[in-house]
């Protein structure tokens, strides 16, 4: 079979052009100085000002860089590795955050799950019927749960991982001919899906508003689910690290100096040499007592086996401050929009660092920043003394203004600098 990325010429002329600009940035003193700003926070070093990073999702790439007019190449992975390298370009200069670029490329190391499904049973997303006309949206859906049951936990069956050693240096060979003279190909894999996500699995499982009812309806099978979904991660954490294919993740605007640990060996990369992650977003509406004993009791074994994490997203955690900073090896709390900031601050201090994240909606929709700036304002001085990162993310339109990202960017950073000045 003919490789079409072979004969897609032109794709890979274009590709090869926009990697060689990406090296220069990744290579250049101002990247330098982002990296270290990074890795001076996540290691609770004393900062000139907060950094400040803008994650644009699906629907913003394409308002402001739309992937059909803006890819040349025809082979789909070109076409993915060029509008990837297009997107960096964009970041760092029409939106002028702090992103920062590795000096490497890579390629995923992969792992194939044995079966169709994680938990060994299908979770479908039922979407609503919705007469767009013809045209293209992203209608709401809702979860069609297999487990009915109290007895359907019987059906689920710990995840298994196999490494599929030919297809990983199929991918390596190939990334190495088209880049491998601009970029280092390293191979990287990191823990699959999003760290300790107990509760998002319990929702896919059972559903949203059903498990809400079985935390007082059969509490101790909702302790049965979260311990089998404890369990089964653990072990997937000890496939990959069996596997020897993980790799540090302690890059880019994860950089700090505490990873890996002291007695890193790079052969046999550990859980404990990278970060972690957890939040709980689905137990938003649950109280203190009962998130902490049907979630983070089932989180905290799985946390603390990465050497740092973070916690956090989008959910509230204003009264659960305390029973977050049990977690032993804390690093990052992530402070939501609705999130009480002074709170946080004030039981943090320096013991760990803060993502502060902004409100989307404040930010797109106003006719100009003026109440944002405010708001950034008295935000970081209610949390002078900590060391606080700006983020905005969870962006899927900027409602028609086109620079609204760049001008929040360079706002979060003026704002930043003469607070912490």
């Amino acid at each position: 079979m003919t490789n079409m990325a072979t004969e897609d010429r032109a794709g890979r002329d274009v590709v090869r052009e926009l990697a060689k600009r990406v090296a220069e940035l990744a290579r250049s003193e101002e990247n330098a100085r982002r990296l270290k700003r990074w890795c001076d926070f996540n290691t609770r070093r004393e900062l000139d000002r907060p950094p400040v990073i803008c994650h644009p999702g699906s629907g913003v790439w394409e308002e402001l860089l739309p992937r059909a007019a803006s890819v040349v190449a025809k082979d789909p992975w070109l076409a993915g590795v060029e509008y990837a390298f297009r997107q960096q370009l964009f970041k760092w200069h029409d939106v002028g955050d702090d992103t920062v670029i590795v000096p490497w490329y890579g390629v995923g190391r992969i792992m194939r799950l044995e079966g169709d499904h994680l938990w060994g049973v299908p979770v479908q997303h039922v979407h609503a019927k919705v007469d767009t006309g013809g045209v293209s949206t992203r209608a709401a859906w809702r979860y069609e749960p297999p487990l009915r049951e109290e007895s359907d936990l019987e059906r689920i069956k710990p995840p298994k991982y196999r490494y599929d050693v030919e297809a990983t240096r199929a991918g390596v060979a190939r990334t190495q001919e088209l880049l491998g003279d601009i970029f280092e190909i390293r191979e990287v894999c990191a823990v699959p899906g999003p760290g300790a996500w107990l509760h998002g699995w319990a929702t896919e499982l059972r559903g949203v508003e059903q498990l809400l009812f079985d935390l007082m309806d059969r509490p101790e099978w909702v302790h049965r689910l979260m311990r089998t979904l404890m369990e089964g991660f653990l072990g997937v954490m000890d496939q990959f690290e069996q596997a020897r294919v993980l790799t540090p993740n302690n890059h880019g605007i994860m950089a700090c100096d505490d990873l890996p640990q002291k007695d890193f060996d790079p052969k046999r990369v550990r859980i404990k040499d990278l970060w972690g992650r957890g939040e709980s977003q689905e137990f938003q509406a649950v109280g203190p007592v009962q998130y902490e004993e049907f979630l983070l009791r089932y989180q905290i074994p799985i946390l603390q086996r990465f050497g740092i994490t973070y916690y956090g997203c989008c959910e509230d955690l204003t009264n659960k401050i305390d029973l977050v900073l049990s977690i032993p090896n804390l690093r990052r709390f992530v402070c939501s929009a609705w999130t009480n900031l002074g709170k946080v601050a004030e039981a943090v201090g320096r013991k760990t660092t803060l993502e502060w994240r902004q409100k989307a909606s404040d930010v797109v929709f106003p006719k100009d920043l003026s109440g944002v700036k405010l708001h950034l304002d008295s935000g970081l001085r209610s949390a002078r003394g900590c060391n606080v990162m700006i983020v905005l993310q969870e962006l899927e339109t900027v409602a028609g203004h086109q620079r609204r990202l760049a001008d929040w960017a360079a706002m979060a950073k003026d704002v930043g600098a003469r607070c912490a000045g």
